[in-house]
């Protein structure tokens, strides 16, 4: 099991976006553990497979129509 925290800076803050993280990282298998801005970025804190963890940072970096991510960074820790 992994955990990883993804950075999401850009157009971001939109109100449909943290909902549809949150679908789809249940899609993906994955546990959302807390989303969170930090200055300008909103952060994704989530556990589960890494190429899941890989596939969710991807998948919000291209995002809902509403968001436009400038730029994503990922940060995986293996939790064993």
């Amino acid at each position: 099991m992994n955990s990883a925290r993804i950075s999401l800076t850009g157009k971001v803050f939109e109100q449909d976006f943290a909902p549809w993280i949150r679908r789809h990282s249940r899609k993906l298998g994955l546990e959302i553990l807390r989303l969170s801005r930090d200055r300008d970025a909103l952060i994704v804190e989530a556990c589960g497979s890494e190429p899941m963890l890989q596939a969710l940072a991807l998948g919000c970096a291209l995002g809902p129509e509403s968001v436009l991510v400038d730029r994503f960074d990922i940060e995986i820790r293996n939790l064993q």
